[in-house]
């Protein structure tokens, strides 16, 4: 990635927040924007820590390096009120693209199993699942930092669509094999995207037999339903909660269509942007993730969540979890996940 990034995109003569604002949604400058440059050539017009934490940008962006390292290392703050729980003796499972699993994140807590054997895009190492499997338990920035990681990871993408997803549901078979055969069973799947529709049968038995195993799987078909990422960052001494204007033009479409406004109020708001994850080109890369919020963050914090629940309340069942989510105190009209409400 860091050979080829500079020619997806130009960046303008000056970089300042409005250019946050001037990216189209869901290209890959929306993913990288900053990444990999010099821009020692360019006027950056940052003013603070506040600003820049607005960007992306990496271990090997070149630019105020005294500015860009405090904000890194402020995005491996977990916003997630954990009190004081790690996820230490919960197995947890991510399955996504192959990563780097020598990652310093993931140190003698990592177990590493291709779902495909000898396919030739398993060598091919993708930001995705690495940046999901560092929120959700990486040693600095993840939500359970002590959770013991299972990563199923899945041959790159591919064009065709089923074939893809369909290397999850091998995944989810493997992961059902997994528990049965283990006195130390995986009980939280932190899973970042959907399946076709044709798949969804097939899904939701998976899920049903990993749930008889103690397990749930938590992904893109049943996470909106009771959750969203919002962007949370610190003003002063206190947390301030926006949705970004991706959030605020959905809303603005269908707020009078009908349960939509209702559905929205009752959704628990998870603060999953502004941080920091591994990266994977090197063991020691990390990526800090702009104010964009998105679904494929924001699962892995509610998997961790759930796991540092479970390491309280070892039976606490999922659908109960989401109830005292739904409960937790409301923050400039949010309700926002709270930890320390819920246990």
């Amino acid at each position: 990635m860091s050979k080829n990034i500079i020619s997806f995109f130009e960046l303008p003569s000056c970089v300042s927040t409005d250019y946050y604002d001037s990216i189209t949604p869901f290209t890959r400058e929306a993913i990288w924007q900053l990444c990999y440059r010099d821009l020692t050539d360019r006027k950056v017009n940052i003013k603070s820590e506040a600003e820049l934490s607005e960007l992306c940008f990496n271990s090997q962006t070149v630019f105020l390096q005294e500015v860009a390292n405090r904000v890194m290392q402020e995005g491996k703050e977990n916003l997630i009120h954990s009190i004081g729980l790690t996820g230490k003796g919960v197995k947890v499972a991510v399955i996504d693209r192959p990563i780097n699993k020598n990652h310093i994140e993931f140190i003698d807590r990592i177990e590493y199993i291709e779902v495909v054997h000898d396919h030739p895009n398993n060598n091919y190492q993708d930001f995705h699942g690495m940046t999901c499997a560092g929120f959700l338990c990486g040693s600095t920035c993840g939500v359970t930092p002590e959770s013991e990681l299972v990563y199923f990871a899945i041959p790159n993408k591919t064009d065709d669509r089923e074939v893809y997803y369909g290397f999850q549901l091998e995944a989810l078979k493997k992961v059902y094999e997994y528990n049965r055969g283990s006195n130390s069973p995986i009980r939280v799947v932190s899973l970042s995207a959907p399946f076709s529709k044709s798949q969804l049968e097939q899904r939701n038995k998976l899920a049903s037999e990993l749930l008889s195993t103690g397990c749930v799987l938590i992904d893109a078909t049943s996470f909106g339903r009771d959750f969203q990422g919002i962007d949370g960052f610190k003003r002063g001494n206190q947390i301030v909660y926006e949705l970004n204007k991706w959030q605020i033009k959905n809303y603005t479409m269908n707020k009078n269509r009908e349960g939509f406004a209702e559905y929205f109020k009752s959704l628990c708001f998870v603060p999953s942007s502004r941080r920091t994850s591994p990266g994977n080109d090197t063991d020691s890369e990390y990526i800090h993730w702009s104010k964009a919020v998105s679904e494929s963050w924001t699962i892995p914090h509610i998997a961790g969540a759930y796991a540092c629940c479970l390491q309280a309340e070892p039976n606490l069942q999922y659908d109960c979890f989401v109830q005292r989510c739904k409960l937790c105190p409301k923050q400039e009209g949010f309700t926002i996940l709270d930890l320390g409400t819920i246990l």
